[in-house]
């Protein structure tokens, strides 16, 4: 891989051990596993790192399974647990949320108006007659504002 710059070189061969890795558990697809042979034979550090991998994963993989001398338990969690005093606490939040809210509202609760009387019913639609015939004998006291038939001139200094 003569004339290729020292960065790309770094990335290709960080991607070839990343392969070489792959291929050990059966993962790599035709084309990686092409490419990555094509590397192997130009890179010699790649090819000795994925000869290293290789006998490594063997050698763990035909060796046998140990077997614990003793059991091993995972220690239990235990939950979360508030204690006493936060659970007080948050009781009295709760409760002094709940008659505030109570109590606001029946403060904000509107005055009940009593029913208005048969008379007070017939008092407010004489007053409303009594009105409506007055309107035809009203003299009309103010005139009529001229409408321009052109724009206003713009203030001085605007342009």
């Amino acid at each position: 891989m003569a004339g290729t710059d020292p960065v790309s070189l770094g990335v290709r061969c960080e991607r070839a051990r990343h392969w070489a890795s792959l291929r050990l558990d059966g993962e790599l697809s035709t084309i990686e596993e092409q490419l990555l042979d094509r590397h192997l034979e130009g890179c010699e550090a790649c090819r000795s790192f994925d000869a290293g991998i290789q006998v490594a994963t063997s050698l763990l993989r035909e060796a046998p399974s140990e077997v614990p001398g003793r059991r091993v338990a995972a220690p239990r969690r235990r939950p979360a647990r508030f204690p006493l005093e936060a659970r007080r606490t948050a009781l009295v939040a709760v409760v002094a949320l709940v008659l505030g809210a109570l109590i606001g509202s029946l403060a904000q609760r509107p005055a009940v108006a009593p029913a208005p009387t048969r008379t007070q019913e017939l008092s407010f639609i004489s007053r409303d007659l009594e009105q409506l015939r007055e309107l035809p004998r009203l003299k009309r006291t103010t005139t009529p504002i001229p409408v321009p038939s052109h724009p206003p001139n713009p203030p001085e200094g605007v342009i």
